[in-house]
């Protein structure tokens, strides 16, 4: 554990955020038609869009953009929204290959689900929480703050909701902070390991469930990984994972009490063609509920990247059974028996 409160940028909290923009970056003209030669150059090359990589798709100007803002979400604030590209004069194909191209820059693309793809589709599809092999992603539930498997997440809104839908971002690092200034009793709690529910994707030779502290500390970084609803899910569906100790559930309820404040999270609403990046290891992140528009073509949709940048932080050897190992640049994402790396262009 840290000796005391973690100082720095990604120790922010939302009211001081919220009256700024400079986490705002907007693209230009240039940057959009960079983008637009981009896809066409991709397209010409006649490969599949999992093979896209930085040498296919270059952006000779943006590209050391995107460069200084890897920096800023990995040592900095932790998180940036691109805003202004024009979603709605692409078909889906050229959007996705838009933004596989852009998250390249950032690292390699992992596999956000067991069917192994790089793109995933948040969208409700009406399928039912109570249903063990169901993500939240994939109704139109408020999420609660959690992290992903990924070292970075990225969303690019492709359509609104009638109304919902909000984005929620909390520092995790300002939640250690508060945790050890209101019950610095609980903090060691938090530092033990949660067994946490894999949702029926399992890796080879592992466990339906990985054990994992919330916070922490290694090589002089806090890294959180949270997601309260997949742990109460071990306690129920797994008589094999340890139990959970009174500390370890009375810091969960305080850690939902303070992100959930908004004296401490930043709320934003997605417009379309707008890109989300954060770093999972010191955001959390959250959804609001939404109610979709009557015509399903209108239907609130994002589509969803999980990213390994080659120059991201050490992780202690706790987080291989879920990321699949602790190498920068090759680790993260959902990787069991049969699945071949691909991208869908439709929700599954």
């Amino acid at each position: 554990m840290p000796a005391g409160p973690i100082a720095g940028a990604a120790a922010w909290v939302g009211p001081q955020l919220a009256c700024r923009d400079d986490w705002i970056v907007r693209l230009g003209a240039d940057e959009v038609a960079e983008i637009d030669a981009a896809v066409r150059h991709f397209k010409a090359s006649g490969e599949a869009p999992q093979a896209v990589s930085r040498t296919s798709f270059p952006l000779p100007n943006l590209g050391p953009k995107l460069d200084a803002l890897l920096l800023e979400l990995l040592e900095e604030r932790g998180f940036v929204m691109l805003r202004g590209f024009p979603v709605h004069r692409y078909d889906i194909e050229s959007a996705a290959i838009a933004y596989l191209g852009l998250g390249r820059y950032f690292g390699s693309l992992r596999s956000s689900n067991g069917r192994g793809h790089l793109l995933g589709h948040v969208k409700d599809v009406g399928a039912d929480i109570k249903d063990g092999n169901t993500r939240f992603y994939q109704t139109n539930r408020r999420l609660e703050f959690h992290t992903d498997s990924a070292d970075l997440v990225g969303l690019l809104c492709l359509a609104t909701a009638k109304s919902g839908g909000e984005s929620f971002l909390a520092s995790s690092v300002t939640l250690y902070n508060r945790i050890l200034e209101r019950r610095p009793d609980l903090l060691p709690a938090a530092f033990l390991p949660y067994p946490t529910d894999r949702r029926g994707e399992v890796p080879a030779r592992m466990l339906p469930w990985f054990a994992i502290p919330i916070f922490n500390w290694y090589a002089g970084k806090l890294s959180t990984i949270y997601l309260r609803h997949y742990i109460e899910e071990a306690q129920r569906r797994f008589a094999d994972a340890p139990r959970l100790t009174s500390a370890q559930i009375e810091v969960m309820d305080l850690i939902d009490e303070l992100v959930n404040d908004p004296a401490i999270h930043l709320q934003m609403a997605f417009e379309a063609g707008d890109m989300q990046f954060l770093h999972n290891h010191q955001i959390l992140h959250s959804r609001n509920d939404f109610e979709n528009w009557p015509d399903p073509v209108r239907h609130r949709h994002l589509l969803r990247l999980w990213i390994a940048p080659a120059s991201g932080r050490a992780l202690p050897a706790v987080f291989a059974p879920r990321y699949g190992g602790v190498t920068p640049g090759d680790r993260g994402g959902i990787v069991v028996p049969g699945a071949r790396l691909s991208v869908s262009l439709t929700p599954e």
